[in-house]
């Protein structure tokens, strides 16, 4: 699983490892990646997959750098990989991925940023989950911290369900 937990003014990801015998060996997949200097990226799911996403991302990333001379837009960003899963549902002897990406996107510290669309978005973190079926979703609301696990949000304020785990797994000393 996946679980990020946003604040404002920044994201944490993590990604909890489980093996299930001493015997199992860790395949050595991160499930991070850095992007740009705003975007990270996390897969959970198949990770052969996760891998193909994350270097697709990360090439179409240097790529617009390369032609624009300029860091990557995130709505560029999301369109451009979410045609890339939403062409693996539809190429004839494919499969879809069976990869989720949760894309974490922490725009620079000026106040406002205009992307190409014309938008203009405040320096608070934004955080998105693309499916294997090439569907974005943004998974945060307004200006409150959430935690959120495989990009489900849960709803509930992450200071308290903290507080109330920190009160149940204290162990008396």
């Amino acid at each position: 699983p996946l679980v990020a937990v946003c604040k404002p003014g920044r994201i944490v990801l993590c990604a909890p490892q489980i093996l299930p015998s001493p015997l199992v060996k860790d395949d050595g997949t991160a499930r991070f990646a850095p992007i740009t200097s705003t975007i990270a990226v996390a897969h959970s799911g198949i990770s052969a997959d996760g891998r193909v996403l994350v270097a697709a991302a990360q090439r179409l990333a240097v790529e617009h750098a390369y032609t624009f001379d300029e860091p990557i837009p995130i709505d560029i960003f999301l369109e451009e990989v979410s045609l890339l899963f939403q062409e693996y549902t539809m190429k004839p002897a494919a499969r879809p991925f069976g990869a989720i990406l949760l894309v974490a996107h922490m725009p620079p510290s000026t106040s406002t940023s205009t992307s190409t669309a014309g938008t203009t978005s405040n320096s608070r973190p934004q955080l998105f989950r693309i499916d294997p079926s090439g569907a974005v979703v943004s998974v945060l609301e307004k200006n409150r911290s959430y935690a959120i696990i495989n990009g489900n949000n849960f709803g509930v304020e992450v200071e308290t369900k903290l507080q109330e785990l920190a009160t149940t797994t204290s162990s008396p000393t």
